[in-house]
């Protein structure tokens, strides 16, 4: 199965969290979807990224990845950078991978729809295909981006 990061941006909270229960759900089902590590963040109308509280905390793993933190640092300005940095300090990934993997283009794509309001989930997994993520992404009227981690 491909390692993934996937991002999925939602217009509010409601559904980004149903959409969130229906990954885990997905994840207990489905051999052929694994859930690394996953957070949800939301940007506020000054453009701050905060990580949000879900019901059960953390909301994915223990460990939120470098790669993880360095998108949320990259989508919050100076504010995200401080979060990204310290969600994503605890991994040892070179800077030059984190940059590979973080190209402008992918940023800049997700940035698009990353609004003040929006919220976005952001799960480092595995997936043999992307079709079931793609449906409960669309059921819960949002859009969702994929980059291959790794080699």
């Amino acid at each position: 199965m491909a390692q993934l990061l996937i991002v999925a941006v939602f217009s509010n909270v409601a559904d980004a969290e149903k959409a969130g229960m229906d990954f885990r759900n997905l994840e207990e089902k489905d051999a052929s979807f694994k859930v690394e590590s996953g957070v949800m963040v939301q940007k506020d109308p000054a453009g701050k990224v905060t990580l949000l509280g879900t019901k059960t905390q953390p909301f994915w793993g223990v460990v939120i990845g470098a790669i993880t933190g360095g998108l949320i640092g990259m989508l919050g300005g100076p504010s995200g950078a401080i979060l990204g940095f310290t969600i994503g300090a605890s991994t040892g990934l070179a800077g030059v991978a984190l940059i590979d993997i973080l190209d402008h283009e992918f940023v800049d794509s997700i940035s698009g729809d990353f609004a003040p309001g929006c919220v976005a989930i952001i799960l480092e997994a595995a997936e043999a295909t992307p079709d079931a993520v793609d449906k409960i992404v669309a059921a819960h009227r949002g859009t969702d981006y994929r980059k291959p981690l790794g080699a």
